[in-house]
């Protein structure tokens, strides 16, 4: 009894410290707002698309990634999975944005000073959004990590909820993958 009250009390504490599970939103809140937004020639905006605040300073616009797969990780500061698999998407990032991989990382927190946090604390070098709650949302994340690979049209390759090092291999075939196809 008292080993299962434990591991409902570990699974509760891992939880909470996620973040709470994102819902569902309907169609009509897929809109992104359009005042303001930038157009890039032949870029066609998908259910994907998103335009955040940079931690570091301006804008992270997705449509700057045009005809680039992009791997995308929502986070926030303090989520003990986030801090492990931080380490990883830097070591793909250093090892596959020189051969045309986009990699953005998505704090739903509303402030910069999380992703910047974060950041300095794991030695991430890529870019860093923040923010990114209503967008977490657009994905239909369900708690944090999530790593989704994008294609070149910046669909949904594939995604990982949460985060172990047994994914490692099967990010970096969709890495792989998606940068071959173009």
């Amino acid at each position: 009894m008292k080993r299962s009250l434990l591991a409902l009390t570990s699974v509760l504490f891992v939880l909470a410290a996620c973040g709470k599970k994102e819902q569902p939103v309907d169609q009509a809140e897929k809109q992104v707002a359009a005042s303001g937004e930038k157009t890039i020639p032949g870029y066609a905006k998908k259910d994907t698309y998103f335009r955040l605040k940079n931690a570091a300073g301006g804008e992270i616009d997705l449509a700057s990634y045009a005809g680039k797969p992009v791997v995308v990780m929502f986070f926030t500061e303090t989520c003990p999975y986030c801090r492990k698999a931080a380490p990883f998407i830097q070591k793909v990032s250093a090892a596959y944005v020189p051969k045309g991989l986009g990699v953005v990382g998505i704090c739903i927190q509303n402030s910069p000073r999380a992703a910047l946090n974060f950041a300095a604390d794991l030695g991430v070098t890529f870019p860093l959004a923040y923010g990114g709650s209503e967008i977490s949302r657009h994905y239909r994340t369900q708690g944090v990590p999530y790593i989704y690979v994008l294609n070149r049209q910046h669909e949904i390759y594939d995604v990982w909820e949460g985060y172990d090092p047994e994914y490692d291999s099967s990010i970096i075939k969709a890495v792989e993958a998606v940068l071959e196809k173009k």
